[in-house]
């Protein structure tokens, strides 16, 4: 009888351990994978709710009009240029944008009709002329984000 009692035993406690290992396992799988998808909105069909709000649908389109581009800012610059405005910056509407001042370049960040001119396109694109590539800390945009972004300054920057 003592021994179906030890068997019984280690029974209970290898039935706790493996208990215990699902749950860890679980866990850190959750964990990994939420921070897999940081929300930074680099993706294509992010609205990067999890760095700084976006708002809106969970799909940013890809017509070059503000309406998209404002949602890939919001999604990507997170708190440090949505919800306050940083070295000049602040693209949280787009009368803050056109009329945000970036303190390294000493002009604004948006030249209507001249992406390759305007400090936004040089901040996101890899080697920007002062400080570092933006989002700082977080994932580049897309390369099509930024021709998107692009085409929409070349295009005059309208508020459509």
């Amino acid at each position: 009888m003592n021994s179906s009692r030890f068997t019984s035993h280690q029974t209970k406690k290898s039935f706790v351990s493996i208990l215990f290992y699902l749950w860890l396992t679980l866990s850190a799988s959750m964990i990994l994978y939420s921070c897999s998808d940081s929300g930074t909105g680099t993706d294509d069909n992010s609205n990067g709710s999890g760095n700084g709000g976006g708002g809106g649908s969970n799909t940013i389109g890809t017509a070059p009009t503000f309406e998209n581009v404002g949602q890939i800012l919001a999604g990507s610059c997170g708190d440090c240029h949505t919800s306050r405005q940083e070295s000049g910056v602040r693209v949280n509407t787009y009368e803050n944008l056109m009329n945000s001042v970036g303190v390294q370049y000493g002009r604004e960040i948006v030249d209507p009709g001249s992406a390759d001119t305007s400090p936004l396109i040089d901040k996101i694109e890899p080697d920007p002329q002062f400080g570092v590539r933006m989002p700082e800390g977080g994932s580049p945009l897309t390369n099509a984000r930024i021709d998107q972004i692009r085409e929409w300054i070349n295009n005059g920057a309208e508020n459509n």
